[in-house]
């Protein structure tokens, strides 16, 4: 089994330089992979190799409320960093100029600039307008990108540093602030005390005002009720004062007036006194000649009366004989004489006469009732004169006694008005008296009106400003009360601090979340953790290197009986020897030069040379397939495997298509394990690396296996390739 692979590799034997060639294939790998953790082991760590410049041109700044005391944050700040070591890079004060020159020629790698207003900013904070103080970091791509990166880092620790002083001062002020809080807050809630007191004294008085004033205002009231009630008056009192005025002087003219007329009056009444009693005399004898009078109209009516009833019953005698009796013989004598033309005649008289009897009884009947009719209101007439003749009579006696009565009193009443007129002329005299005083009253009681209205405004101002009063003196006691208590609770919850609590408490707020960045499975340096990566990418060159110079199979043995499967196995077995060698090289070198140490030394050492075994099968097969193209190919897969194993940054920041072939190419799978094997992670990683790793190996044997038993035919492009490497 091992014949083949042992020929392949004794023609080595044969010259100096194939066995340099074999030393050669084992060292590449280790001086590829080493020199490049080397150059990249711990580069952090030296930083302070790198020379920076710093520029301070800030011109400081008062403290607040420090009687004075001047703060220089710029020249704390290069004082704090200058030393070497302390502030990342090697940091250098210089002027502007010198350091702009210094940056655009490389010798400094960064410039800190420190502007004039930077103290000024930072005690801004404890003020009333407080605001950011500003830090310039400048670098230059041109010369390196990758300390931009780093200068940014180193910026953030300054700033944290910075920040974490400044905010531990400005707590520290804050607390010893709580201090006059306390002190202040106390004074207050004692005069909130003595305020809540007073308050109180004034609630009691102003609603002993708002009692005084609702009483006095009520008082006004019923004053002025009583004012308007007596201003009406006095206006009724002048009204009908002025009336009595203007009626007593009428009242005077009217009786001197009347008194001259009484005398008339009493002679007229005289007069008509004389006069009724000649008419009394001449109503007695119209009343008895109305007597005769009404005695001779009942003769006439009496006398009328049988003689319309008489004429009655002879017209309805005859009417009765006409119709009866002529009425029968006529009818007889038509019945005996039907055609005599006499009797016809006779009859049509007859019927005439009857006609003329009917009419002639009406009219007697009607002139009988109306004459009834005339009787009775003949009567009446009669009785109706006769009656107002009589009342007449009665009323023109009653007259002459009453003009006798009047013609006495006329005479006593010129007598009284002879008097009345006197007393009339007194009562004008008073009653102008009288009115002149009730003009004097309503003009005071006007005025009197007017100032009690003025008066009840002023009053119900009054007792509205002393409820308002009485109001806020209320919420006042309330307030005061509310806000001495809260001071009293305030003050026990404002804490006091003293100088050591303080300074503790300001580093605690000033860096409140103490974070620290803990690693599982931590490696010891840059390198260290790049190992994995570099080491698949040495082994992948190996490989590379090793068929370059070995065959990929043994093509004379192609010729021979030898199985297809031997013929591969054959030209994989020396190519697994150098890998395993390359291997043990490789970490020789990394273990004794760069300290390099792995979580499980041998679980590293057999996986390593699992990911070789894996590498050079792969490359075998693209040898043996393809020849040179073979080569150019396994070129194009390390180049995909850089950008998609996840060596530096994980795959996922990769494009997608990176992330999408990851899985399907060997180096993933071998930076996977070596890198939980070296940080001594979990196991199961590497077992499944392994796996894969396993899976690929034999699927690129067995593809090996079957380009030997196609090699086996030469074909007219294996004499004649396109192109050859």
């Amino acid at each position: 089994m091992f014949s083949l692979p042992w020929l392949e590799l004794s023609r080595f034997k044969r010259h100096t330089i194939t066995r340099l060639a074999m030393i050669v294939i084992i060292v590449i790998p280790s001086i590829y992979g080493g020199l490049y953790l080397a150059s990249n082991w711990n580069p952090t760590e030296h930083l302070d190799k790198l020379q920076a410049a710093i520029v301070n041109e800030d011109t400081g700044a008062e403290k607040p409320d420090s009687d004075g005391e001047k703060l220089n944050a710029g020249q704390e700040l290069v004082d704090e960093i200058t030393p070497k070591g302390e502030g990342g890079f090697d940091w250098q004060e210089t002027s502007q100029e010198e350091a702009d020159e210094g940056l655009a020629e490389g010798k400094y790698f960064a410039v800190l600039e420190i502007p004039s207003d930077f103290s000024e900013m930072l005690v801004s904070t404890g003020g009333d307008d407080p605001q950011q103080a500003g830090l310039r970091l400048r670098t230059d791509d041109a010369h390196n990108f990758i300390v931009g990166q780093v200068a940014g880092t180193i910026l953030s620790e300054i700033k944290g540093g910075l920040s974490k002083t400044t905010t531990a001062e400005y707590v520290n002020q804050v607390y010893l602030g709580f201090n006059d809080i306390h002190s202040e807050t106390e004074k207050a809630a004692n005069g909130a005390s003595d305020l809540h007191d007073g308050a109180g004294q004034l609630h009691d008085g102003t609603g002993e005002l708002v009692d005084g004033t609702t009483k006095l205002d009520k008082g006004i009231g019923t004053l002025q009720t009583g004012l308007i009630d007596l201003d009406k008056g006095a206006g009724e009192l002048k009204k009908g004062s002025g009336d009595l005025a203007d009626g007593a002087d009428t009242l005077a003219k009217s009786t001197t007036e009347a008194k001259n007329g009484s005398k008339k009056l009493a002679d007229g009444a005289g007069q008509v006194a004389d006069g009724t009693s000649e008419l009394r005399d001449t109503a007695d004898e119209a009343t008895k000649k109305a007597e005769d009078v009404k005695r001779k109209a009942d003769d006439v009516v009496d006398g009328a009366r049988p003689k319309l009833e008489r004429a009655e019953g002879d017209f309805d005698d005859a009417r009765t004989t006409v119709r009866g009796d002529m009425d029968d013989r006529i009818k007889q004598l038509q019945e005996d004489y039907p055609d005599d033309p006499n009797v016809k005649k006779l009859a049509e008289d007859a019927n005439g006469l009857g006609e003329d009897l009917d009419s002639a009884h009406q009219r007697a009947s009607d002139a009988k009732d109306e004459a009834k009719s005339l009787e009775d209101k003949l009567t009446d007439a009669v009785d109706g004169v006769m009656d107002k003749i009589r009342t007449a009579d009665k009323k023109i006696g009653q007259l002459d006694d009453g003009a006798q009565k009047v013609a006495t009193g006329a005479d006593d009443l010129h007598s009284g008005l002879i008097k009345l007129d006197a007393g009339a002329g007194k009562l004008a005299k008073g009653a102008g008296d009288l009115h002149d005083g009730a003009v004097q009253l309503k003009d005071g009681t006007a005025k009197a009106k007017d100032g009690a209205g003025d008066l009840k405004d002023g009053s119900e101002q009054l007792v509205d400003g002393s409820t308002e009063l009485d109001k806020g003196a209320g919420k006042l006691d309330d307030g005061s009360g509310e806000l001495a208590d809260g001071l009293e609770k305030g003050l026990e919850q404002i804490p006091t601090y003293d100088k050591k609590d303080r300074e503790n408490r300001s580093d605690v707020v000033a860096v409140p979340v103490d974070a620290d960045k803990v690693k599982d499975n931590a490696v010891d340096a840059y390198g260290e953790g790049l190992s994995a990566f570099f080491v698949s990418l040495a082994l992948w060159i190996g490989g590379m290197i090793t068929y370059m110079v070995l065959n990929a199979i043994p093509y004379r043995a192609l010729f021979s009986s030898a199985t297809s499967s031997r013929i591969a196995w054959a030209g994989y077995v020396p190519g697994l020897l150098f890998g395993i060698a390359q291997v043990a090289v490789l970490y020789a070198i990394l273990a004794f030069t760069l300290d390099f140490s792995a979580g499980s030394w041998l679980w590293t050492l057999l996986f390593s040379m699992l990911v070789a075994a894996c590498f050079h099968s792969v490359h075998q097969l693209c040898v043996a397939a393809l020849g040179g193209v073979g080569r150019l190919i396994a070129l194009v897969l390390l180049m995909l495997q850089i950008a998609s194993a996840g060596g530096t940054y994980p795959v996922e920041t990769a494009p997608k298509i990176f992330q999408i072939i990851s899985p399907f190419l060997p180096m993933t799978h071998a930076v996977s394990g070596l890198r939980t094997l070296v940080a001594g992670g979990d196991m199961f990683i590497a077992a499944q690396a392994a796996v894969v790793l396993l899976l690929m190996t034999a699927i690129c044997l067995v593809a090996t296996t079957v380009v030997c038993s196609r090699k086996r035919m030469v074909t007219l492009t294996q004499l004649h390739p396109s192109l050859q490497l």
